[in-house]
């Protein structure tokens, strides 16, 4: 049985300012299921973070702190596996994909590197000399480097190691059922202000009555709670685990998620509505444009605007055979990123490294 070192942020019970259920925990939590399916023995380093709402000289502690830990647990565990395999936000990768990079090559182990995100390509390009030669030698010349969206793929194609491989999920279709239009609108995502928090719940404000925002997600250091204070058509909910994702989204009629966040890929919240047959309303912004086929599985707005927001919601109002049209085209979407294709493909280039 091949084994695989998994260096990732694992998911914990609960979520808060401190520890946040955010798409990378979700991504390795499922990735460390999908291997153990296809006959891998899976063993965990957390590379988690803490508190974030702290001085900056305590964050930079924490990280060092972070570090040292991870060195001295792929020091004890490398020996054991036949694959490190690591997932890590593209601001990170410079020192920790680095350092494993060269532990890997000294302990003649294969290093696979998996960037979430759609904005490797700006980090890449805001490295320094020194940090872009840094990297162009150590993690970017991985045995292979997985990549979110098609246009990071079409960015490095001229490295032989890169490859797509886009979030996925794979949520259990619920049986058809005929919707009566849009009336039951829900937002899910940390409640980060640039994931479009204020621009969903104003655009919402005027809706017709019957139309309603319910809105999931932890929150986090800056996230203005005030925003609902006397909302007419909005709702703070609380908190979704991922098990709880398919009862509550179900229930639902749309999507609303105009985020801006500076490393959107391919939202885990959007493949999950996509999945159940929710279309979604959503910014023209990173790999999102990729995923929200404008017309066809959703309705693609521009960024930071409340009052595209609220058009588009209000064209499907106004347009039942239009929304119908997305329902079909969310489900046949979500398909294309159901995980067994795509890791059945993984398992095997990682099983072809282990033989080599």
């Amino acid at each position: 049985m091949p084994s695989i070192l998994l260096i990732a942020p694992i998911q914990k019970s609960g979520a808060s300012v401190s520890n946040v259920v955010g798409g990378n925990k979700v991504m390795a939590d499922e990735q460390a299921r999908e291997f153990s399916a296809r006959g891998f023995a899976v063993d965990a380093i957390d590379t988690s973070g803490g508190v974030t709402n702290l001085p900056r000289w305590k964050i930079r502690a924490n990280r060092m702190a972070r570090f040292l830990r991870v060195a001295w647990e792929v020091a004890r565990k490398i020996w054991r596996s036949d694959v490190v395999f690591l997932i890590i936000a593209p601001y990170s990768a410079l020192s920790l994909a680095s350092f494993l990079w060269a532990v890997c090559k000294m302990a003649r182990k294969p290093f696979v590197t998996r960037i979430t995100g759609g904005d490797m390509m700006m980090d890449y390009l805001g490295y320094g000399a020194f940090a872009r030669w840094l990297a162009d030698r150590t993690y970017m010349r991985s045995s292979l480097v997985y990549v979110e969206t098609q246009y990071l793929c079409r960015s490095f194609d001229d490295r032989g190691n890169f490859e797509w491989l886009p979030n996925t999920r794979d949520i259990e279709p619920p049986a058809r059922k005929g919707r009566d239009g849009v009336k039951k609108l829900i937002f899910v995502a940390r409640l980060d202000m640039d994931k479009g928090l204020a621009e969903a719940l104003e655009a919402c404000r005027s809706l017709p009555e019957g139309c309603h925002l319910d809105v999931f997600g932890p929150g986090m250091s800056d996230t203005d709670f005030s925003l609902f204070d006397d909302h007419p058509r909005a709702t703070y909910c609380g908190v979704l685990s991922p098990a709880e994702i398919l009862r509550v989204m179900r229930e639902y009629d749309l999507l609303v998620y105009p985020s801006y966040y500076r490393s959107e890929g391919y939202p885990g919240a959007v493949l999950e509505a996509f999945q159940c047959g929710l279309p979604v309303v959503a910014a023209k912004w990173g790999g999102v444009s990729e995923l929200v086929e404008h017309e066809e599985s959703g309705l693609l707005v521009e960024p930071r605007s409340a009052t595209e927001v609220r058009a588009a919601i209000e064209r499907l109002l106004d347009d039942p055979r239009l929304y119908g049209r997305l329902c079909e085209g969310a489900r046949r979407r979500g398909d294309c990123f159901r995980s067994a294709s795509w890791f059945d493909r993984v398992a095997d280039e990682l099983r072809d490294l282990c033989r080599k």
